[in-house]
């Protein structure tokens, strides 16, 4: 067992029409600056593709999805009035090798949180305790105050969308790679 082994995603209405989560990793680089992003999903809400078409979540009576933004924003009984998990949390680290300082690092993490936010949802619920880490080697120069930030947004959904892609199900929670 280890990291993303029993995550799961979209259980806003009930762990039993959930599917696996899992861990992703992906990097980006533009010339010499690389950011890298390591992510462990295990979320109340659904994950989305780059189009907004939903990957892996709350699925439906008909082998399609619920749509867990859907059904809570209409007045969905949260966990489909199960008992609420305590174990819902996507963490990410999000690491560079070009130097930025304090507040720099903390720009970073906040560009890796609302890159989630865009593919999860609902994101950061009253339910989800998800975290950001931000790291750098700080070995070079970046060519501007927001590139790491931009590459950022583009490795972070690329490793959470693996996280999903690769996920293997069980007899009870489908995945994708299954």
């Amino acid at each position: 067992m280890g990291a993303g082994a029993g995550a799961t995603v979209g259980k806003a209405a009930g762990i039993e029409r959930a599917m696996k989560g899992g861990v992703g990793t992906w990097a980006t680089r533009a010339g010499d600056i690389v950011v890298g992003a390591l992510v462990a999903v295990n979320a109340v809400g659904d994950v989305r593709d780059a189009r907004g078409a939903i990957l892996a979540g709350a699925r439906d009576d008909d082998a399609g999805f619920l749509d867990s933004q859907r059904y809570l924003a209409r007045g969905g009984t949260p966990f489909g009035g199960g008992r609420a998990s305590p174990r819902n949390t996507t963490l990410a680290v999000v690491a560079t090798n070009a130097a930025l300082d304090k507040i720099a690092l903390e720009a970073l993490a906040r560009a890796a949180s609302d890159a989630l936010a865009r593919r999860i949802t609902p994101y950061g619920t009253l339910f989800d305790g998800d975290v950001v880490f931000a790291a750098s080697t700080a070995a070079l120069p970046p060519a501007s105050p927001l590139q790491v930030e931009a590459l950022a947004a583009e490795a972070v959904p690329e490793a959470l969308e693996r996280a999903v892609r690769l996920a293997r199900g069980t007899a009870l929670t489908p995945g994708l790679a299954s």
